[in-house]
Formats: structure tokens, sequence, C-alpha cells
């Protein structure tokens, strides 16, 4: 009888593991609240159409979604904080002088694959940075999530970036077959992509290199020169080239910093830079965030 009284979704959290996960709690939010971080708490719940107008990914089968007896309104189980984060700024904080530091920690509830063994409840710390320079920005999180690693003990991670201006000036380039090369894209299909610009000009050149694409300042150093007949897309390389020797002049491994110029997820959500934290011996993101300057915008 007690083996069903719990759904398959959901877990209960040993004692042991109770207490690594507090500690490594603490340690990320001390490194976050030392940079300045100011702590915010969020309801668990949220409207159905805030956050569909306002999350990355938000489908209906990927949320837990019910409804407020005394409104009628649909209400979900928050999938992530950071619009919650955004609504928060935009409509308490909007009038402080930037920027604005904000970090909060907490649940998250995810419908997803249970054949993977994965729980549909997972705990989230994070922060969110408004109203710095892009630039200043990016280097302040990214040095951030670097030290939390450090103070965790846990060495070898890569850093692995994408450019959603980058990856959408491609695709508007790559103009009416931008669908079927996104699709190739995505699964760097490089034959497929080979079949698709055969010629040698430098556009074709370029679509042919973009899967290949994945590495660290030899990459940008190569792209550069590949993304030389368009400037916004030599636009983007130069901001990436211009964070790393930022982020190496500031104690970061050059070997860790890794651009994937075919990252393609989320491209109309963010605006800039996307990150993911690896590691050799996990097979998920240890961290994951990235640059939305226009998700505020979407609370007023």
């Amino acid at each position: 009888m007690t083996r069903n009284m719990m759904p398959n979704s959901a877990g209960n959290i040993a004692p042991g593991r109770s207490v690594k996960m507090n500690h490594i709690e603490k340690a990320i939010k001390d490194v976050v609240q030392s940079y300045g971080y100011m702590d915010i708490f969020l309801p668990i719940y949220e409207y159905y159409d805030v956050l569909k107008e306002t999350m990355n990914d938000f489908r209906d089968e990927n949320i837990i979604r019910f409804i407020d007896r005394n409104t009628g309104k649909s209400l979900v189980l928050r999938p992530d904080f950071t619009p919650q984060a955004a609504r928060y700024f935009a409509n308490y904080m909007s009038d402080f002088p930037l920027p604005v530091r904000l970090c909060y920690n907490g649940r998250v509830f995810r419908n997803v694959d249970l054949d993977k063994g994965v729980k549909s409840e997972k705990l989230q710390v994070g922060a969110e940075l408004f109203g710095n320079s892009p630039l200043d920005a990016d280097t302040e999180m990214i040095l951030m999530s670097a030290r939390v690693f450090r103070d965790l003990n846990v060495e070898g991670c890569k850093y692995v970036f994408g450019h959603s201006g980058f990856t959408r000036r491609a695709l508007e380039l790559a103009g009416d077959v931008k669908d079927a090369y996104h699709k190739h894209l995505n699964a760097k299909n490089i034959t497929a992509i080979s079949e698709m610009f055969p010629e040698d000009t430098k556009r074709d050149r370029f679509f042919r290199y973009l899967p290949k694409a994945f590495g660290s300042v030899e990459t940008v150093d190569a792209l550069e020169q590949i993304c030389a007949f368009d400037d916004e897309l030599k636009g983007c390389v130069a901001y990436i080239r211009t964070l790393f020797k930022r982020l190496v002049d500031m104690g970061m491994d050059e070997k860790a910093l890794i651009f994937d110029a075919s990252e393609s997820a989320g491209l109309d959500y963010y605006t800039g830079i996307t990150l993911h934290v690896l590691h050799a011996k996990v097979g998920e993101s240890l961290a994951t965030g990235g640059r939305y300057d226009n998700l505020t915008a979407n609370f007023g």
C-alpha cells in the first residue's frame, strides 16, 4: 500500500542527500550575494497567460496546470524563475537606480520524460542582472558561475557559448531555405548542408562551415575570416572574441571557453549570448543562462 502513496513524477530526498543539496545551495547563494545580488521570494504559481507569453520553450505538455477556483483562470506551477523575476523587477523596481541585481532559489515544476528517471520537481538557484552594459553583465555572470564551481571544488568545467544574434543573422542569409537549414544545423547534418550549399562562394562556404564551428579561440579566429562578407555576423563574432579575451585576462582558462556557432535554441527569446556549463562526467548542463533584453517589455 505505501509503495503507491506518491506520484511517479515526485520524489523524496533522503537526509544524507538533503545535507549535500543544502550545502550546494548555500555555496551558490553565498557567491551570488557576495556580488551584490538581492534575494527575492516569488510565488510557487503564476497565471498561465503570463508565462505563455514570457517563457522560453513554453509548451502545455511541459507544465503542471490547474484552475484558480476564485477567478476561473488557469494557473501554472512555476517551471522557471526568470519570467517571475522580470515581472517583479518591472512592476516593483523599475524606478531603482540601475543596475539591479536579483537572486532566488526554490522549486520549479516541469513535466518530463519519466523513462529517463527524471522527476518533475527540481531545485533551482539563479540570478538576474538588469540594466548593465552587455559586456560588463555577461562578464560578471560568467565569472560568478566560475567562482561557484571553484568554491564547490568542481574542476574541468567547459563554458559553451552560443550567440542568438549570430544565428538569427545566419538564418536570414539562408533566405528561402532557412527552415530546412535550421533543421539540419540543429542536427549538425553536414552532408545535407553541403548538398544545400555546394558552391565555392563565401556565402556557401560559411553555411558549410557553421555546423563544424565548435571550439575555443582558434574557432573564433576562423569564423572571423569566414564571416568577413557580412558586417552583422562579423560584429557578433567580434563580441565573442572580446568577451573571451576579457574572461581570460580576469583569470579564466582559455581552453575552458567554447563557442558553438550552430547553437540555435530559443532564438525568439534570447537576444545575445547563451551559456551552458558542461562537464565530461555529467550528462546534462550544470548551469544554463543567457541574455534576454526584451523580456521585461512584456510587463510594461
